[in-house]
């Protein structure tokens, strides 16, 4: 699909870039404000305006007939219920930004922008002040404002480009660009530490902070799924047949067993993880052949 957002955002961040060139970026000058940073914050604003409404309308809100829509309470709202937009992080990476506090360098520019009034997000709040009194609110027009409106516009347009990735047999997406086409932010992406037999990843306890993850091709899950059938028959096979199980079950009951790991305990460290690569060792070449794609998380899975 065509975005005609990612141009303008571009040419955003260039002239924030620029900005940051005569402007030195850390910790110390968030609160540094001035009529060309609220400017760039009104345009990053009204952007996102913009941006919502269309993603809005992709996820199937209705229109309203009795009065405009909002682009927070709205739409954006919308999108919140779907993806969880709010918890997505977003890494500021610019090798000219500065910043050394996790909370300048690591943000969630779409929390509370879902909102209005005192309890929305701070860069909406300073937008809706500046755009009806620039003089009289213009110290919000700050780059640490300007900086979490761009990162909110950043991930709105990556969402509404919604590009799927081909990792070929890259299970780690170690060559995804991480900063998606950005020259001042990057994103986590989720690599969990597994699959299911329908090529989804295990949840890891970031895994909402994730803009994107990791999953198996759609041709390589029927190999899964016939690899991790045969490990298991073979697993069975092997720990049913071992000698000391077969003891253990002359004397002991296993109703009567109060352990954890019944395999581990009676084998012995040594011997269970043999019998485990054992099994594992035949579809070593299917596991090789498995293919991958990063996909956004869409909180889907």
């Amino acid at each position: 699909m065509t975005n005609l957002y990612w141009p303008v955002y571009k040419n955003l961040e260039k002239e924030v870039i620029r900005l940051s060139e005569y402007v030195h970026f850390d910790d110390n000058q968030l609160s540094t404000y001035s009529a060309k940073i609220a400017e760039l914050l009104i345009r990053c604003s009204i952007e996102i305006e913009s941006i919502s409404k269309d993603l809005y309308f992709r996820l199937g809100g209705p229109r309203s007939y009795d009065r405009d829509l909002y682009f927070d309470t709205d739409c954006i709202q919308l999108i919140e219920n779907k993806w969880i937009l709010s918890k997505k992080k977003v890494i500021v990476a610019a090798p000219n930004f500065f910043f050394q506090k996790d909370d300048n360098k690591v943000l969630t520019p779409l929390y509370k922008a879902n909102r209005r009034g005192t309890s929305g997000a701070d860069w909406k709040k300073a937008y809706q002040a500046i755009k009806h009194n620039r003089v009289g609110y213009l110290p919000k027009g700050s780059i640490k404002n300007l900086v979490r409106a761009l990162a909110a516009l950043y991930l709105l347009n990556i969402y509404f480009k919604d590009e799927t990735y081909d990792l070929e047999k890259d299970s780690k997406a170690t060559n995804l660009p991480i900063n998606m086409g950005s020259d001042i932010f990057a994103i986590k992406i989720h690599k969990g530490a597994g699959f299911d037999e329908k090529g989804n990843i295990s949840k890891n306890d970031d895994f909402d902070e994730c803009v994107y993850l990791i999953k198996i091709k759609k041709d390589s899950q029927e190999k899964l799924k016939l690899a991790n059938q045969k490990e298991k028959e073979a697993r069975d096979e092997l720990f049913s047949s071992h000698p000391k199980i077969k003891a253990w079950f002359l004397t002991n009951k296993i109703e009567d067993y109060r352990g954890d790991n019944f395999l581990l305990d009676v084998l012995g460290r040594e011997k269970y993880y043999e019998i485990l690569r054992q099994a594992a060792m035949p579809n070593i070449g299917v596991w090789e052949s498995i293919e991958y794609k990063a996909i956004l998380n869409k909180n889907s899975i």
